[in-house]
Formats: structure tokens, sequence, C-alpha cells
């Protein structure tokens, strides 16, 4: 979405003129992007301003002329727009008028600066102004200068010597770098990656984001992707789903598409890009974080993507293996799910389960513990493992039903995965039972980032769909949606 039709959504949304339709794609650009989370706030604040100065005093001070009620409620789409609105002033002012029309003026003149703040416009990024934020770090350690959780990168270099560092950028994109790794942000959409590992996400807001190396340049299609650059400049790209498209650097040749599934090499100053086989081998430590896990503990795996995601085929005995699903779906009618409160997962009766209210954009992810070879039902030595996962935004969903979660693969499950018709999902306690029940026991934090989990499973395979909000928290409280509804 360009600026100008963020301006004319986000502004039809502040005079309560907005349809379902348009606040549809406004939800979805506030849901990918801080920047306009930032940018709608101080437009409240502009508007609250115009307000102010477009409507006329007490009777006994001095009055500018008032805003027909029909020009309050157009959406305001540029600055002479604005400027036009606030100066609208007698054709043959008096005295005193022309004292009022320059005070207004000089209204106009401050809003006019405070909407240069907002960021509108096809100003350039100067490389002071931030591109993208630190989201995350795990064991980071940077060649100069330590930085923290919340730190604004603008152009520049950048060298973590070692450890994890997520960067979100202000068009959507996330990339997470996996030190030593040599990084350079060029602009929004370009950067340069000289030596070291990342793992991409780009969303559509993104797409065409621009990874260059010694040996090729990644140009991106709307997918996510691995990149590793050896110390001597030999380029791996690894596709983990959608496409990208690669060239030789500076070669002035077509490009190469590499789709989902596929991997390719190069040297620098070689004159073709090989196929190579497909591993996501070097990007499992970056990948989970890209990917909006940011931690997981005990006996987890985080099983990175693939062509043959087929979660019902995946066996051990001795891991809760994670599989990322689904991003960016948008709700367009209630869904019910077992579990939306903190707390520890009690099994409850069908009518009494809980809903996720329309309107919402949601990702999710499938949690199994699927033992090797066949366990007779309920044998004492079936395989229990306890873990714990945390998610970069809060978990607004559980579904751990048979029925349910067969109900929402189509929805919510990978969109090349193959679940099958074993049986499925967990056997969580009951509001009576005595402690070591012997059930599942899942228990969602206050914070709703962290799920602990304690599975045994036998003759049916142990899942559960956790669902997380891809709402920004200041998104979700202003445009009023519930994370619930009973």
């Amino acid at each position: 979405m360009n600026d100008d039709t963020f301006l004319h959504l986000a502004t039809l949304y502040l005079e309560d003129a907005i349809n379902a339709h348009d606040l549809e794609f406004l939800n979805r650009e506030l849901a990918n992007s801080n920047n306009r989370v930032r940018q709608f706030n101080d437009l409240r604040l502009l508007t609250g301003l115009i307000k102010e100065h477009g409507h006329g005093g007490s009777s006994g001070s001095i009055k500018t002329t008032p805003l027909q009620s029909s020009q309050r409620n157009v959406a305001i789409t540029s600055q002479k727009e604005l400027l036009d609105l606030i100066s609208d002033t007698p054709s043959q002012p008096s005295r005193r008028s022309t004292v009022v029309t320059l005070a207004v003026l000089a209204t106009a003149a401050s809003l006019l600066i405070i909407w240069s703040w907002l960021g509108f416009g096809p100003q350039k990024n100067t490389g002071t102004s931030p591109i993208a934020t630190l989201a995350y770090t795990s064991h980071a350690s940077w060649e100069r200068e330590e930085r923290v959780v919340g730190h604004e990168f603008g152009k520049g270099k950048l060298n973590l010597e070692v450890g994890l560092a997520r960067l979100d950028f202000r068009n959507g994109a996330t990339i997470t770098l996996q030190g030593p790794a040599e990084f350079e942000i060029l602009s929004t959409d370009k950067t340069i990656l000289s030596s070291g590992i990342i793992t991409a996400s780009i969303p559509e807001s993104a797409v065409g984001f621009e990874v260059l190396t010694p040996a090729m340049d990644i140009v991106d299609c709307g997918t996510a992707f691995g990149v590793s650059v050896g110390a001597d400049g030999e380029t791996d790209v690894g596709v983990f789903e959608g496409e990208v498209e690669v060239s030789l650097t500076e070669s002035g040749n077509s490009p190469q598409l590499v789709r989902e599934g596929n991997a390719v090499r190069s040297r620098p100053e070689a004159n073709s890009i090989h196929t190579v086989s497909y591993s996501t081998e070097r990007y499992e430590n970056a990948w989970p974080v890209t990917s909006g896990v940011l931690q997981a503990t005990g006996l987890m795996k985080f099983v990175s993507p693939g062509p043959e995601f087929v979660p019902g085929r995946y066996e051990d005995s001795e891991r809760i293996l994670v599989f990322p699903e689904r991003s960016e779906v948008l709700l367009n009618s209630d869904l019910k799910v077992d579990v939306t409160e903190p707390g520890k997962y009690i099994r409850v009766r069908r009518r009494d389960r809980d809903v996720l209210a329309a309107g919402q954009m949601i990702r999710s992810y499938l949690l199994q513990l699927n033992p090797i070879g066949e366990f007779p039902r309920k044998e004492v030595n079936e395989a229990r493992v306890i873990g714990q996962i945390t998610f970069d935004r809060p978990i607004i969903g559980l579904i751990g039903g048979t029925s349910l979660l067969t109900k929402t693969d189509e929805l919510l499950g990978h969109p090349l995965g193959e679940y099958g018709e074993s049986r499925r999902g967990i056997e969580p306690s009951r509001s009576n039972d005595l402690p070591d029940s012997g059930r599942d026991d899942v228990t969602l934090s206050q914070d709703r980032r962290t799920l602990s989990l304690d599975l045994s499973a036998s003759s049916a395979i142990d899942q559960i769909r956790v669902i997380v909000s891809e709402q920004q928290p200041e998104a979700m409280s202003r445009l009023g949606f519930a994370k619930t509804s009973q």
C-alpha cells in the first residue's frame, strides 16, 4: 500500500466513514508495519488539531471561518487540500479577519511541518531515518557497540560477531542474522550480505526486497529464503517458500528463478549458478527466529520448511516437533477454538468452546509428538516429552481436539501439508482430575507468549495447533478488534 492510499484510509477511519472492505486493507497495513502504526497515531494528533482550528470559538472570541460539515467529512489526501481547508477564508477579508487568516495560515504551516514528520510523501531516506528495528537477540555480540532490542538502524554496516539478531524492516520484511556476519543496509528494500548467514521472510508489502552478495544478487518474489556466504564469498541460496530470482553479481545476465524446495550456489567471478541439493540444516538456528519462534527449550525441535511437509509422517519419540504452517491469514468469519485464555488447558464440552472474532490477522503453528512405531493404548511406557516454546506475538487460541484440527486444516494448515486421517489431538486434563492424572498438560503463560507442554503419546498422534496474532498491539487496540468473544 502506498502512502496516499494509507493516508486516505486512515483519514476515513478517523472520520468514522470507512467501510468494512477498506477497514480490512487498513488493518493489514497496520499489522505489518510499526511505522504505519506510528503514522496512524500521529495522524490522530493532526486530525485533532485540524478540527480544533477549523471550528469557531465562543461568541466573544476571534473566529476563524468554520469548515462546512461536508468538508470536515471528506478525507484529506494531499498537503494542498489540507492547506485549502484550513485557510478557507472570505475573499474580501476585513483587517480583523486578515489577522485571523494569518493566524490560521501560521497554524497550517505548523501542521504541514507535522505532516512531514509523519513520513508521507515522496521524500527519500537520507540515511538517518530508521529503516529497521532490532526486534530480538540471542547471545549477540557486535563488533563496535552493543545494541539492545528496540535499537533503530538506518543505512550502514552491521558486524555481528556471534549470536542471532532479528531485524524487522519498516516495509514488513524480517531478516535474522547469524554471526559471524557482515551485513549492510542500503535502503528499505536493498541490503548486502558480505559474509555469514541470514534467513528472510518477505511479505507482500516488501516484494522485490534484494540481498546482494559477492557472488549473486537475490531478488525476492514474495517468499521465505536463506542465504549463506562463506569467507571466500561462495554463496548458497535455499528457498523455503515461494520463489526468488538470482543472477550473477554485476553480470547483466537474465535472472534465474529458484522455486520452493530448491537451492543454488555460486562463487565470486564465476560464470554460472549451479543447482545443489536442498538442505535447511545451516539455517536451523536462524529460521525459527525469523518465523516467529524466539525460543524452544526442553525436548523440542523446530522443523524447517521444505518440499516434503507431511506432519503425520514425522516420527520422533524423544522430541516435540514444531511445524510453521500459515501466516497472514485474515479471519473472514468467527473461528471456533478450544482455548483462548491464559492458564491450564482444561477439556471442555463442545458447546463451551471459545471463538476468535472475525477481522483478526493470524498465523498458525502445529506442535506434534508422534512416537516411532506403534504403542498399545494406555501402555505404561508410552512416550512422554516435556518442552516450552516462546513466540514473538501473543498466542490467542489453541486447538487440540481432533474434530477442530481437521476442520481448520484447510484454513490454517500448511498449503503443501498432508495431515492424514490418523487419530490426532491431545488429551487434556478434566476439571475434576487429580494431580498426575497422566493426561496431557498444556499451559499458556499470562503474557500469552509462552506455551509449556508435558505430552504423553501412545496409539494416537499428539498434536496441538497454536494460533498467534499477527496484529501489532497498538493496531489491535486502535481498531477495536476483540481478542476473543465468548
